[in-house]
């Protein structure tokens, strides 16, 4: 606390609106368009090991708020004033950071996949800039932000080492998929029975549900995907890549908001939600640009 008090006490409008921008960067939206983007138009094998790295400590993430239930900085200490317009995205439990798990996660990861040293190095600056807006936002502590940090960057070097291994051999695929399968099935059922017994509030529950439907159909997808699909990244026009992009992100973004207003709010809503997004962005798209794509080679 006393380094949020720190924080705290130079805290002024521009600063304010300076991490007030730089949080976005680990906000769940912008780290999905990136894996978005590689995985429809770059690379599909740096999308997968981004991806897994991003859900599986996302999976943890969510497992250790609901398991650790320690209270945001303001609630552990009411004289602590947070920034306010910061407030309202912080939901569910402080304990580890989501923020800096999703920066630290997808930066680190595209940090090991980039040759370049000076891209690197904005990388990196980039999730450890996150992990300091969340305690200059006053909505995490150094405890909180360390743990994810650390956290993403140990799941996110045992990922690569495990794809680097097996390589392109799609003999492994069942079984990646099969136990990211249980991980975040086993989520989904370890914050319902917490919710049952009223340990956790409606908000962690939420969370943990969108985690674990993601993570399913991220983990179905990958393997339909590799099995069945197996589109091509690469096009003839750079402008067909734009809209790609343009098209795709539109209609997941699309699918994000107009599916909470058909099927509801409540937590397994959005566990189904987020469930279709995923699925919309690793299946149903690659097949739209696979028949679109032989429709003009036929041509």
């Amino acid at each position: 606390m006393e380094i949020l008090y720190w924080f705290e006490s130079i805290r002024n409008p521009l600063l304010d609106a300076f991490f007030s921008s730089v949080t976005w960067l680990g906000h769940e939206l912008i780290p999905i368009a990136l894996i978005c983007i590689l995985y429809w138009c770059v690379n599909k094998s740096t999308a997968y090991k981004i991806g897994f790295s991003f859900f599986v400590s996302g999976l943890a993430t969510q497992a250790l708020k609901v398991t650790f239930r320690i209270s945001r900085p303001w609630k552990l200490d009411p004289d602590f004033k947070p920034v306010e317009n910061a407030v309202n995205e912080a939901t569910s439990y402080s304990f580890p950071s989501g923020h800096t798990q999703s920066a630290t996660s997808v930066y680190s990861s595209l940090a090991l996949c980039i040759k370049k040293f000076w891209l690197r190095i904005i990388l990196v600056i980039a999730f450890l800039l996150v992990g300091i807006s969340r305690m200059y936002l006053g909505v995490h502590t150094l405890n909180d932000v360390l743990t994810a940090l650390v956290l993403s960057l140990i799941v996110t070097l045992i990922v690569f080492r495990i794809f680097d291994k097996i390589g392109d051999n799609k003999k492994f695929d069942i079984y990646i998929s099969l136990v990211f399968f249980i991980l975040s099935a086993a989520l989904i059922i370890y914050s319902f029975l917490l919710s049952s017994k009223g340990i956790i509030s409606a908000d962690s529950l939420e969370d943990c549900v969108k985690s674990g439907g993601a993570g399913i159909a991220f983990s179905i997808g990958y393997y339909i995907e590799r099995k069945y699909i197996n589109f091509d990244v690469r096009t003839k026009a750079f402008l067909f890549q734009i809209v790609k992009v343009v098209l795709g992100l539109g209609v997941a973004l699309g699918l994000k908001s107009g599916l909470k207003l058909l099927i509801g709010d409540s937590a397994l809503a959005n566990g189904i939600r987020y469930f279709i997004l995923v699925f919309f962005i690793v299946v149903i798209y690659p097949l739209i640009i696979k028949a679109f794509s032989n429709t003009n080679d036929e041509k």
